[in-house]
């Protein structure tokens, strides 16, 4: 008897796409690291082909042009988002798969599927597809043609204008090096009707804009055919390409039926101490501030055991001080023990990294609470000096985050401190 078990971790959810694509002809492999050259001042961001590139003759002579891989990905920019809404992490994994020389939608779509329908069991009343149709670009008919054949119903097929369903390369690279690579793709959501959203309800029109969590991207299909010259011109590629990519940490938040990305599996250890220091709190607000512990302590351990640099000043060390920073905050903010906390939190990391050191990544945490707390000591007695004769304004809090380094959510606990003091 066939094994039915449902796939809901995100490791096997990864081992079970890229095993179909090795089915298929696809060679599987290893990912880049999260410090790679072709990322000068952050981290790789997305499993796109920048950060294969430099090696991108050798992969295709190697594979034939079909390989796949599971990319971690690392985005410093989506840091802010983390904790305000279900499906935004700083640090994810995107399992991929590219075919270099074939844009044809039956060789990528159909597989796409076949692994969200069969091997993952999702539910197809549950889907939504969106595909290119632009009133300069025009309609992607090859895509909506492929989906229809497949058997979508076109009530569920939703045509998006180029903002949400055509991709442009930032920089040159390689495939198309002389103009910046473009195509257009489609995406695959799933609706969590459980998710109350009066516009959402009402219309799917509101699907990839709407931030309040109904309709999640799971994936993301690219088609690249085109280049665009420095007039904004169009022109037929000479090499194509067509890219796959599923979100693991998003597909697992369904299949485990949890309300966030930080509300799966892998995160149980973590979930079970900090609700421990969170139990005598009311608030939802706590939700937020556990996100946030976790998701940027989870990212640090990964950068640090890929070889990332110290907490310091610019590019890839800044972003190293805002997770550490982060995270600390957070903890401060509900007088939690964070020296304690840290130690309990990495104690109970469970990551099977082969360079993984949590004792390095322990220190480094220790020691940037240590500057931290410098800071933060030198901004109270700044703040004191601001406000004796005002009270603390967004243009008070913005120059003690600027010049001094207190994030405004702290300067209003000073401040509230401060006042009740006095």
């Amino acid at each position: 008897m066939p094994n039915t078990a449902k796939i809901t971790d995100c490791r096997a959810i990864s081992h079970a796409f890229l095993a179909l694509h090795q089915k298929d002809g696809f060679e599987i492999l290893e990912p880049s690291s999260l410090l790679h050259p072709s990322v000068h001042t952050a981290f790789v961001m997305s499993a796109g082909l920048v950060q294969i590139e430099n090696e991108l003759a050798q992969i295709i002579e190697q594979t034939g042009g079909k390989f796949a891989f599971t990319q971690p990905c690392f985005r410093y920019f989506d840091m802010d988002l983390v904790g305000k809404d279900s499906i935004h992490s700083s640090l994810f994994h995107m399992p991929a798969a590219f075919y270099i020389g074939s844009s044809q939608r039956a060789n990528i779509l159909p597989r796409l599927w076949h692994f969200l329908t069969k091997t993952l069991q999702l539910r197809i009343d549950k889907l939504w597809i969106t595909y290119l149709d632009d009133p300069i670009l025009g309609v992607d008919q090859q895509t909506l043609d492929c989906w229809k054949n497949i058997g979508i119903d076109t009530d569920r097929l939703i045509g998006l204008e180029r903002q949400h369903n055509f991709w442009q390369q930032r920089e040159l690279g390689q495939i198309a090096s002389d103009g910046k690579k473009c195509g257009p793709h489609s995406e695959v959501f799933y609706e969590r009707t459980e998710v109350n959203c009066v516009q959402c309800e009402a219309s799917s029109a509101f699907i990839g804009s709407c931030a309040c969590g109904r309709f999640v991207e799971i994936s993301n299909s690219l088609f690249i055919e085109n280049y665009i010259d420095e007039q904004g011109q169009l022109i037929r590629a000479d090499t194509v390409f067509s890219e796959c990519v599923i979100g693991a940490e998003r597909l697992a938040m369904i299949q485990q039926n949890v309300a966030t990305v930080h509300g799966i599996a892998k995160y149980s250890h973590w979930r079970a101490i900090l609700q421990n220091y969170f139990s005598h709190q009311n608030s939802p607000q706590y939700y937020h501030a556990m996100h946030i512990i976790m998701d940027h302590l989870n990212a640090f351990m990964h950068l640090v055991a890929d070889g990332a640099p110290k907490p310091g000043r610019g590019g890839q060390a800044r972003i190293m001080r805002k997770l550490a920073r982060g995270a600390i905050t957070q903890a401060l903010l509900w007088d939690i023990d964070i020296n304690k906390l840290l130690s309990l939190l990495l104690s109970k990391y469970n990551h099977t990294h082969a360079e993984y050191k949590p004792e390095q990544s322990l220190q480094r945490l220790y020691d940037e609470l240590s500057r931290f707390e410098c800071t933060l000591k030198r901004a109270k007695k700044q703040m004191q000096k601001m406000l004796q004769h005002s009270v603390l304004t967004e243009e008070i809090k913005q120059e003690l985050q600027q010049k001094w380094g207190l994030p405004p959510l702290l300067s209003e606990k000073f401040y509230a401190t401060l006042s009740t003091e006095t």
